[in-house]
C-alpha cells in the first residue's frame, strides 16, 4: 500500500476545489439540459454519482496523503461526471454521455477488486478485470459505429424512447445482430463479471483476518447489490417500453455508483474502529517484563492473526534476523496475503509479518508494534538493571564477608600475637622486679611501674580486639555478645531474644554492630533516657530493635549521622532493611531485618526518619 508514503501530485486544497467545481458543473448541466419534468431527479442522481466518490476520496487523502485508491476514486468521479451528458437532448453530448457509461463499468470493477490498496494484487483479480475490459472493447465500444440509437430506455438519460440518435454512427442502417445478439450477450456477460467480482471479494474476505473481513463486508454487499440491480434493470427494460417501474429500477441502478463509494467509506471506517479496538486490547494485555515470545502471542491474539510473526535484527549484525526465540531466520519478505511492517524502537528494529487485511490500518499496526517493541526494550533494560543490582548486592556481601574475616584475623593476631607478648613482658618485668628488690629497691619500683604500664597497654589491646571482633560474639553468639555490651553501657540496658540461634559470621557481625551503634547513639544523644531495650527475634528473617525513652527528635531536623549511615550500609550489604523512628518526648526506635533463609533479598533500605551519631 502507498499509505504512509507521502507524495502529492496536487495539494488537497486544490483537489477539493476541483471536486467541488466538478459537482457544481454536473448539477448545473443536469438542470440546464434535462427536460423540465426530469431536471430535479437528474441533478440529484448525477450529482450524487460525482459527489460521493469525490468526497470519500478526499476524506481518505486527508488522512493518508498520496493514497493510490483515494486518487482512483477521484478519477472515477471525473469519469462518472461525463455520463451527465446523457441527459442532453442534443445528439453529440448525449452520445458522449452514453459512451462514458460503458467506460465506467471497467473502472468500477477495478475499484472493487483493488480496494483498498489501489492495485490488483492477484492473478484472478487481473483476469476478472481483463474480462470486463474485453467485454467493453469487443461488445460495447465497437457498436458505437454501427447502431443508430443506443439501447433505450437508459438509467443515465431521461429521454425514454425519444432519445437523440447516435452521433458517431457511420453506417446507414443498424445491423439486426447488434440488438438481437450483441446487446443481450454483453449485458449477460456484464452480470457474470460482477458475479465473479463478488465471488473474488468473498474469497478474499474468507482468507482475511477479522479486520479485513470487516472492511470488505460493505464492499461485497454493494457489489452484490449492483449486480442484482443491473440484472433486474436489464430484464425490466427488455421489451424496450419505458414505465414507472423501469424508471425506478434505473434510478436505483444508477445510484449503485455512489452506494459502492459509500461501501468503500464504510469498510475503511469499520477497519479503523476494529484497529483501534485491537490496539486498546493489546495495550491492556501487555505488561512490564513481557518476553519476546509473549509479545508475539499477545499481538497475534489482539489482531486475531494466528500466523503473525515478529523478527528482530540481530545486535551488531544488521543483515541477520532472529525470531522471538532468538533463532536465526531469513529476512522477512512479503507474500501473497501477507504484509511486512517494519518498526524501530530505540535501536531495536523489528519486522511484523501480518495478514494483508491489517494493512487497511497501517498506523494501528505501526503504533502497536512500536509500543510493544519499546515495552520489550524496557523489559530488557529492567532485567539488566536488576542483574546489575543483584551483582552489586553480591559484591557488597562479599566485601562485608572479607571485612568480617579481616576483623577476625586482626582480633586473633592481637590476641595471639601482641597481647600474648605483652603478657609475657609483664610477667618478665614482675619477676625481674622481685629479683632486684633486695639489691636495689628503686630499680625494682621502676620495673614494677613499667609492668603496670604494660598492664594498661594489655587492657587497651583487649579493648581494641573486642571492638574489632569480640571473641564472645564468635564463641557465644549474638545473645551473649549483646548482653555483655549491655552490661558495660553507662545506662541500664536490657536484651530480650526470641528464637535466636547461630548465624553466619557476616549476619552476626552486622546485627551486633548495628545494635551496639544504636546503643552508643542512645547513650550519647538520648537526653533523659532511663534505659535502652534491645530485642532480637527470628521469624524466618533475623529482626532487631533498639529502643530508648529519651527526648527524641523531629525526624526531618537533621541528616543521618555516620553511625546510623553505617548501620544502613551494613544491612543493605546483606539485603537488609533498617527503619529509624523518633518522636519528641517519647524516644527513638532503630529497627532492622536481615534475611537469613533462602529467597530473594528484601527491598532496599527505607528510612522513615533521620538519625544522629
Amino acid at each position: 500500500m502507498t499509505r504512509g508514503r507521502v507524495f502529492r501530485s496536487a495539494p488537497i486544497g486544490v483537489l477539493a476545489t476541483a471536486a467541488a467545481a466538478l459537482c457544481a458543473a454536473t448539477v448545473a448541466f443536469s438542470l440546464a439540459a434535462a427536460p423540465a419534468g426530469h431536471r430535479a431527479l437528474a441533478a440529484v442522481v448525477h450529482g450524487l454519482m460525482v459527489a460521493v466518490p469525490a468526497g470519500v476520496g478526499l476524506a481518505a487523502l486527508r488522512r493518508w496523503p498520496g493514497d493510490r485508491f483515494a486518487r482512483l476514486l477521484l478519477a472515477s468521479a471525473l469519469l462518472t461526471s461525463l455520463t451527465t451528458a446523457a441527459v442532453s437532448n442534443t445528439s453529440v453530448p448525449y452520445s458522449i454521455g452514453r459512451i462514458a457509461v460503458w467506460l465506467v463499468e471497467p473502472a468500477l470493477v477495478y475499484l472493487l477488486l483493488a480496494f483498498p490498496s489501489g492495485r490488483l494484487s492477484t492473478a484472478r483479480d487481473r483476469v476478472a478485470f481483463g474480462a470486463v475490459v474485453a467485454v467493453d472493447c469487443l461488445l460495447y465500444l465497437p457498436t458505437v459505429l454501427v447502431v443508430e440509437h443506443f439501447p433505450e430506455p437508459s438509467p443515465w438519460g431521461v429521454c425514454g424512447n425519444a432519445c437523440p440518435p447516435n452521433a458517431f454512427a457511420i453506417t446507414g442502417s443498424e445491423p439486426e445482430f447488434a440488438g438481437d445478439i450483441v446487446q443481450p450477450l454483453r449485458e449477460g456477460l456484464t452480470v457474470v463479471v460482477f458475479l465473479a467480482v463478488a465471488v473474488l471479494i468473498a474469497g478474499r474476505m474468507w482468507r482475511s483476518a477479522p479486520l479485513g473481513r470487516r472492511a470488505l463486508a460493505p464492499v461485497l454487499a454493494t457489489a452484490v447489490f449492483r449486480m442484482g440491480a443491473l440484472a433486474a434493470y436489464d430484464a425490466a427494460r427488455g421489451n424496450g417500453q419505458p414505465s414507472a417501474g423501469v424508471e425506478t429500477l434505473g434510478s436505483i441502478y444508477a445510484l449503485t455508483l455512489p452506494l459502492i463509494a459509500l461501501g468503500f467509506a464504510g469498510g475503511l471506517l469499520l477497519a479503523r474502529l476494529y484497529g483501534a479496538g485491537a490496539l486498546e486490547r493489546l495495550t491492556r494485555r501487555l505488561r512490564a517484563g513481557v518476553t519476546a515470545s509473549e509479545l508475539r502471542v499477545e499481538m497475534a491474539e489482539a489482531f486475531e492473526d494466528p500466523a503473525l510473526q515478529i523478527a528482530y535484527r540481530a545486535p551488531n549484525e544488521p543483515e541477520q534476523w532472529v525470531s522471538d526465540t532468538g533463532r536465526p531466520v531469513p529476512a522477512p519478505t512479503a507474500r501473497p496475503g501477507r504484509v511486512i511492517t517494519e518498526v524501530r524502537a530505540s535501536e531495536r528494529v523489528a519486522a511484523i509479518d501480518h495478514d494483508a487485511g491489517l494493512a487497511l490500518e497501517p498506523g494501528i499496526v505501526q503504533s502497536a508494534a512500536t509500543y510493544a517493541v519499546a515495552l520489550l526494550q524496557n523489559s530488557r533494560l529492567v532485567a539488566e538493571l536488576q542483574l546489575s543490582l543483584s551483582e552489586l548486592a553480591e559484591s557488597r556481601a562479599r566485601i562485608l564477608s572479607v571485612g568480617v574475616q579481616a576483623r577476625r584475623r586482626i582480633e586473633r593476631d592481637l590476641h595471639d600475637g601482641a597481647q600474648q607478648r605483652l603478657v609475657a613482658l609483664r610477667t618478665h618485668l614482675a619477676l625481674e622486679s622481685d629479683r632486684l628488690r633486695e639489691r636495689s629497691a628503686s630499680m625494682a619500683d621502676a620495673l614494677a611501674k613499667l609492668g603496670d604500664d604494660v598492664e594498661e597497654t594489655i587492657d587497651e589491646v583487649r579493648s581494641i580486639a573486642r571492638g574489632i571482633y569480640p571473641s564472645l560474639l564468635a564463641d557465644g553468639g549474638l545473645d551473649e555478645a549483646l548482653r555483655a555490651a549491655a552490661l558495660g553501657a553507662p545506662i541500664p540496658a536490657r536484651v530480650d531474644s526470641d528464637g535466636v540461634r547461630r548465624y553466619g559470621p557476616e549476619v552476626e557481625t552486622t546485627i551486633y554492630y548495628a545494635c551496639v551503634e544504636a546503643l552508643q547513639n542512645a547513650v550519647k544523644h538520648a537526653r533523659g533516657a532511663t534505659g535502652v531495650w534491645i530485642s532480637l527475634s527470628d521469624t524466618g528473617s533475623l529482626r532487631f530493635e533498639v529502643r530508648d525513652d529519651g527526648a527524641g527528635f523531629t525526624q526531618p531536623a537533621s541528616s543521618p549521622g555516620a553511625g546510623l549511615l553505617n548501620i544502613r550500609d551494613r544491612l543493605a550489604a546483606l539485603g537488609g532493611v533498617v527503619t529509624i523512628e523518633s518522636t519528641p518526648g517519647v524516644g527513638t526506635r532503630v529497627a532492622g531485618i536481615v534475611p537469613v533463609n533462602a529467597g530473594p533479598p528484601p527491598a532496599p533500605v527505607a528510612e522513615r526518619g533521620n538519625g544522629r551519631a
